[in-house]
């Protein structure tokens, strides 16, 4: 936890990439039922070995490969191999190709779906030893049921050799099932606190045996995933009998911070094709949680319902070659896939998380930007609302370039040096200073604590803590899912960051990859390690933002404004602290 304005705070910072198995075993004891909606897509290896071969061999005297062998073809044009794909619904699939190209020149296939060429003439490029895999992906459309996926050579060398094709398909759909349009006892129907789906959500009395009772119609029997959208702004647990034609268990709905904030507690059960009954029944004093909508999903047809569309699209930095964009996630009845950005009707990149980087921009250019959500089953939202960025230097602010150039030697004021992480052996990493800030170089790790969101929360991150040392101008945690910051380590007789006037607020530029982002300083971290920002700030650098397997090892400047007028007045305001950034990173530039 965070003790609030502990003068030496004591959370231990969670490591992004050394989770401890005791650690992760007892988070998720704690939030069994409580599951952030999964992509529920399903990824299938179909081995190249077992596919049927035409003009070609399966060998296995070039190490590296799955299963029990790869098919090395004939070196001439012609040869295939052509895997059986199941899809249970129709829709995009992601498809995975895994090989090797021994010799330094390319080599191309058609690749087909069903008879239909959907890439033609795919280059597999060399990767320098036929011990060296590989992967190229592909989108495609797939038929629910089998699919015949078959890649030709059209080239005189043939194939390259083929271990694997990996398939990510649409599972079943859900369907949205609203809490207002069902049986209620003891419960009524409100709109008193935002988030909700439909016309309202159900809110039960503090009694137990309420429920919230729904009739549910699925095609076909079998194993079917319920997920129950709540909300409880307590910090008490609200469990519910769940019960489906009478069989009943027992699910927790822990506190998600606020009653505007929303979760999903998800359960397996075995519905009848037909007519199903699904109650939920408060089983504490306190009543049940909020309940938004119950989605079922499991055998059925094709989705058919896009996401919602990007909200908040913005430019979060430029370079003299790039700019940067970030916005709001959208939602949909099964999960996103990705976004694509849009420059006028061509897009010009796809992404899987809410912030990306357009490269390759002329100096001093301007661009307007629209951004689209779509989902495995190929269906994509409308457009966003407009963001225009500028490139280069002037009104934006100093470039990457220009301020790294003003960090190349350090003058150390650390007693010592701090570790990337508590795994490695050496410290490493200095703080600097220079006129008007102190920087340091080294790793990202990812920051996901404070408000519950989709993206940070108890089964994203094994060591997530619900609250920040930083604290918004209304006194809540701050959103690592929304607002760029940064961690500093605690104070210790390895450096105080308070002796330079550093604290909640202050504005730093963090630089990466040729982009600038401006975040503020927003919560600490242990004594010994530095290198940490929120899902935000990586995200909308470019970098993995999963708290689970995110971040980045090096290449990360951070440089943190001293000196007076170095904070914003609202610390969850962005907005502010670009702006003050901008100002202050010039008066950096001026001033060394």
């Amino acid at each position: 936890m965070h003790p609030p304005r502990l003068q030496t705070p004591t959370r231990l910072r969670p490591l992004a990439r050394l989770r401890p198995l005791i650690v992760l075993a007892v988070a998720c004891l704690a939030v069994t039922a409580l599951v952030a909606l999964p992509a529920r897509a399903a990824t299938v290896r179909y081995e190249a070995e077992n596919a049927t071969i035409s003009q070609g061999v399966v060998e296995s005297n070039h190490a590296g490969f799955s299963g029990t062998g790869f098919v090395n073809s004939d070196n001439v044009t012609g040869p295939y191999t052509e895997w059986t794909v199941n899809a249970p619904a129709a829709g995009t699939a992601t498809l995975t190709i895994r090989y090797a190209n021994g010799t330094t020149t390319a080599r191309t296939a058609d690749i087909s779906v069903n008879g239909t060429v959907v890439s033609a003439g795919r280059t597999f490029g060399p990767t320098g030893a036929w011990t060296t895999w590989a992967t190229s992906t592909l989108t495609a459309t797939l038929a629910a049921g089998d699919n015949k996926i078959r890649l030709t050579s059209t080239n005189s060398g043939g194939n390259p050799n083929l271990d694997y094709l990996e398939a990510t398909v649409a599972d079943a759909p859900a369907t949205e099932y609203q809490a207002e349009a069902a049986t209620l006892s003891q419960a009524a129907v409100a709109t008193n606190h935002t988030g909700y789906t439909g016309s309202g959500f159900v809110d039960y009395v503090n009694t137990a045996g309420g429920y919230i009772e729904w009739t549910v119609n699925v095609a076909e029997s079998g194993s079917h995933t319920l997920t129950i959208r709540y909300a409880n702004g307590t910090t008490v647990n609200r469990a519910m009998t769940i019960e489906v034609n009478g069989a009943a268990q027992t699910r927790d709905f822990p506190g998600t911070g606020t009653w505007d904030t929303w979760a999903d507690a998800q359960i397996t059960a075995t519905l009848n094709a037909g007519v199903n009954t699904v109650r939920a029944t408060a089983t504490t004093a306190d009543g049940g949680p909020n309940v938004d909508r119950l989605s079922v999903s499991g055998p059925g047809g094709p989705d058919g319902q896009a996401p919602t569309v990007p909200a908040s699209v913005r430019v979060t930095g430029v370079s003299a070659s790039s700019i940067s964009l970030a916005w709001t996630d959208s939602t949909d009845n099964v999960a996103v896939t990705g976004y694509r950005v849009y420059e006028g009707t061509t897009v010009v990149t796809t992404t899987p998380t809410a912030g990306a980087t357009i490269g390759g921009l002329a100096a001093g250019s301007t661009h307007t930007y629209t951004v689209t959500a779509f989902d495995a089953a190929g269906n994509e939202s409308g457009h966003s609302a407009s963001a225009t960025g500028t490139t280069g230097g002037g009104s934006t602010g100093p470039t990457a370039d220009q301020l790294l150039a003003k960090v190349t030697a350090c003058s150390q004021i650390s007693n010592g040096k701090y570790k990337t992480d508590s795994d490695v052996s050496t410290a490493t990493v200095a703080v600097c200073q220079k006129t008007g800030a102190v920087f340091w170089k080294g790793d990202m790790d990812i920051d996901c604590d404070g408000i519950r969101t989709s993206q940070c929360n108890e089964n994203t991150d094994c060591c997530f803590q619900p609250d920040t040392f930083c604290h918004t101008s209304g006194d809540s945690p701050l959103n690592a899912a929304q607002l760029a910051y940064m961690v500093v380590p605690s104070p210790s007789s390895t450096w105080d960051y308070r002796t330079k006037g550093i604290g909640c607020g202050t504005v730093v530029a963090i630089v990466y990859n040729g982009q600038v982002e401006y975040a503020v300083m927003g919560d600490t971290g242990p004594t010994g390690i530095i290198g940490e920002a929120s899902y935000r700030t990586a995200a909308d650098l470019g970098i993995n933002p999963d708290p689970s397997n995110g971040g980045t090892d090096t290449g990360v400047t951070y440089i943190v404004f001293t000196g007076s007028d170095t904070k914003v007045q609202t610390i969850e305001n962005h907005t502010q602290a670009v702006n003050l950034g901008r100002t202050l990173a010039q008066r950096f530039l001026d001033q060394n």
